[in-house]
């Protein structure tokens, strides 16, 4: 057994004001970034599906910003039953076509793809917060993963301005 690698890399959050309450923004997120359907994949890998049926399959899901949410995790729901209502829903968000394309360079990439993103609501209003692509993928020291961690920058920035502004 060998010794673990340790690789230290500093990683940007990304923080962005709504201007509308919880609700509003979390639906307008999943309006835009939809519930990937887990069982479309399962049902693609159960039959031997070829990559163009992946892609084929896999593109129909992914909402109208290119991304899909992996998982959705409301932890406030949970955490309100404490006795004080805690607005936060956590997503894993990413795009498994270009997932594949990003691991394909590096299978460490899957650490980071799909990458976090939390919507929530505290005294100074509502936030939506997630960990800039290219700052966890820029750990990897590929250029061309950097390239289109750059475009997921991009991707996901313009997302969450369109969810969070009127």
């Amino acid at each position: 057994m060998t010794d673990p690698t340790t690789t230290t890399y500093a990683a940007a959050r990304i923080t962005i004001d709504s201007d509308h309450d919880f609700g509003t923004t979390r639906a307008r997120f999943d309006e835009r970034v939809p519930l990937f359907d887990q069982t479309i994949a399962l049902e693609l890998v159960a039959r031997g599906a070829s990559w163009s049926e992946v892609e084929t399959d896999i593109g129909e899901l992914i909402g109208p910003t290119g991304f899909v949410a992996l998982s959705r995790l409301d932890q406030g729901a949970l955490m309100s039953l404490h006795g004080e209502p805690v607005d936060t829903t956590q997503y894993l968000v990413g795009n498994p076509l270009i997932a594949r394309r990003i691991i394909g360079l590096n299978r460490t990439a899957a650490l980071h793809a799909p990458f976090p993103l939390a919507i929530y609501g505290d005294d100074q209003g509502v936030h939506v917060a997630y960990t800039q692509p290219s700052s966890s993928f820029g750990s990897l020291g590929s250029a061309d993963i950097d390239l289109i961690a750059k475009e997921l920058d991009a991707m996901i920035l313009g997302t969450v301005e369109q969810v969070c502004r009127t």
